[in-house]
């Protein structure tokens, strides 16, 4: 005698398509509690610590830019420069000495990135006098990416301040101050811009902030 399976086969089945329910419901789940960890997990494309400056001559370059300062490396922006000179190194690496360093004695250092590590550039540009170093990006269409200087496991330091500079910034301060034949900018470093409002912050019109 043939045994009947019709209300087990129904009972499966029914425990199949909840199970498969349950499943697809709990895949769904862990993606969106993966999801939430990798933006969580991303770095902020702008800290609380981010200072600015100011390019007040030439005219050309009249607007205000964001850096990153140094971690692990370096003093911090205390005392504001006021009508400092940026000065740019020759070579324009920063590793060894350079060509014009009377020039350099203080004033600040616009110096590219690459060539040799963060640290040894501020510590290259520290032996000549210079009142701090600002490192832009080797990359000139960089306009968003911000990069937190370490040191290099030496276990040496510098005592001057140091802080990054997008690569797009630096090429069109570079490219404008060789325009007009001229090798240094005046700035205003560090400025506060929390007391002045938004609309009234000069920003440079190839970033979007």
């Amino acid at each position: 005698m043939r045994e009947k399976h019709g209300p087990l086969r129904s009972t499966f089945r029914v425990f199949n398509t909840v199970a498969a329910t349950l499943l697809g419901h709990t895949s769904l789940l862990l993606g969106l509690i993966f999801l939430t960890n990798a933006v969580a997990a991303e770095s902020p494309k702008y800290l609380k610590d981010d200072i600015f400056f100011e390019i007040v001559e030439p005219e050309s370059l009249k607007y205000t830019f964001r850096l990153r300062p140094a971690h692990e490396f370096g003093t911090s922006f205390v005392a504001p420069l006021s009508n400092v000179g940026l000065v740019l190194a020759e070579p324009f690496d920063g590793c060894s000495s350079p060509v014009n360093k009377l020039e350099l004695r203080h004033n600040v250092v616009l110096i590219e990135r690459g060539g040799c590590s963060f640290l040894s550039k501020c510590i290259q540009a520290h032996r000549e006098g210079v009142l701090a170093v600002i490192i832009t990006d080797n990359n000139p269409t960089n306009d968003d990416q911000y990069i937190d200087m370490m040191d290099d496991n030496t276990h040496r330091n510098c005592s001057i301040p140091a802080a990054f500079l997008l690569g797009k910034d630096g090429y069109m301060i570079r490219r404008g101050l060789e325009t007009h034949g001229l090798n240094r900018a005046i700035i205003n470093i560090p400025i506060n811009v929390t007391v002045v409002p938004a609309h009234k912050v000069k920003r440079p019109p190839w970033l979007v902030w």
